[in-house]
Order: structure tokens, then C-alpha cells, then sequence
């Protein structure tokens, strides 16, 4: 599961690369590529949960990242976000609650003397902020709303990449 987790990550940090390499193109031309890299993003989380051998703690909390990232992708493909001044506060929201998620992960793993805790930790504040700034500030945010989308995506990869990186894997037996 640690292979699907980082190339989720790195399909999410490809979307990004996407979104800014057509900054002028309208949200809603390119919110079916958005909304099924989220329900993608959503599944195999879901399968790095289910699929987990240890069931750590840290693998539940991505878990309910893979359901809000599943449900918002539903939501971008179902066309419910009916203008483009939605769209900061929808992405801000979904790197919000991320960026929650990772903060509450990094103590998770702090407390299991886990020393990747610090990039998660780094990675929520980052996160945190992102959406913080897209959710209060839609003014600005609203001027360029494919570039706040890029970062989403970004942030979000960077985070799954990371994810998968220091994800427990399967201990395999040696053979002799």
C-alpha cells in the first residue's frame, strides 16, 4: 500500500503542476480532472486503511483524510459548486481539515517516538495556514482561483507523498 499511497501523492502534485500550467482556464472546465483525482485520492487512502496490516493510529487518521477527500471529490464531480467565487472556500476547506488532520497525526506520531512526526508537523502548519488564508481572504484568493487550487493540490500531494514515505510497511520474511 506504501507504492499506491506515494504515487497518489505524486499524481496530486502532477494535478497541481496541471493547474498552473493553465492559469487562465475557467474552474469549471477543469473540475471533472480535480474532482476525480480527489474521489482517486479518496479510494486509495481508503485501500492503505483497509489494506494496512498494523492499523497504527496514524493510518486511521489519513483514512478520515480519504473520506472528506471522497466526499469532496463527489461533491466537484456531482457540479455543485455552481460559481467560481465557491471555490476558494471550498478548497480552503479541504486543506483546512487536512492540514488539522496532519497537525493531530504528528502528535499521534510524536507520542509513538516516531521521528518523521516533525515533516508531518510542518506539513500541517503549512496546510493549516494555506486554508486559513483561502477561507478568510476569498478577495484575494478569488483573483486567482486555479492557482489557489494548485496549491491545494500541492500541499495535498506533498502531505500523501509523505504519508507514504514513512508508512509502515510489510515486513517480509528472508529467505535463506
Amino acid at each position: 500500500m506504501r507504492s499506491l499511497t506515494v504515487t497518489t501523492g505524486i499524481f496530486l502534485i502532477l494535478t497541481s503542476i496541471w493547474c498552473f500550467a493553465f492559469p487562465g482556464a475557467v474552474f469549471l472546465s477543469m473540475a471533472f480532472v480535480l474532482g476525480c483525482m480527489m474521489v482517486f485520492a479518496g479510494v486509495t487512502g481508503g485501500c492503505a486503511y483497509f489494506f494496512d496490516p498494523g492499523k497504527s493510529d496514524a493510518v486511521g487518521w489519513m483514512f478520515v483524510e480519504a473520506i472528506l477527500a471522497f466526499i469532496l471529490g463527489c461533491v466537484v464531480l456531482s457540479n455543485q459548486l455552481a460559481t467560481e467565487a465557491v471555490v476558494p472556500l471550498f478548497f480552503g476547506m479541504w486543506i483546512l481539515f487536512s492540514g488539522v488532520i496532519r497537525l493531530v497525526l504528528s502528535l499521534t506520531l510524536k507520542k509513538a517516538g516516531d521521528k518523521s512526526w516533525i515533516y508531518v508537523l510542518v506539513l500541517g502548519v503549512l496546510a493549516t495556514a494555506s486554508g486559513v488564508y483561502a477561507f478568510f481572504n476569498q478577495i484575494a484568493a478569488g483573483i486567482a482561483v486555479i492557482s489557489l487550487v494548485g496549491i491545494s493540490f500541492l500541499l495535498q500531494g506533498i502531505n500523501v507523498l509523505v504519508a507514504g514515505i514513512f508508512m509502515p510497511g510489510k515486513k517480509r520474511k528472508k529467505v535463506s
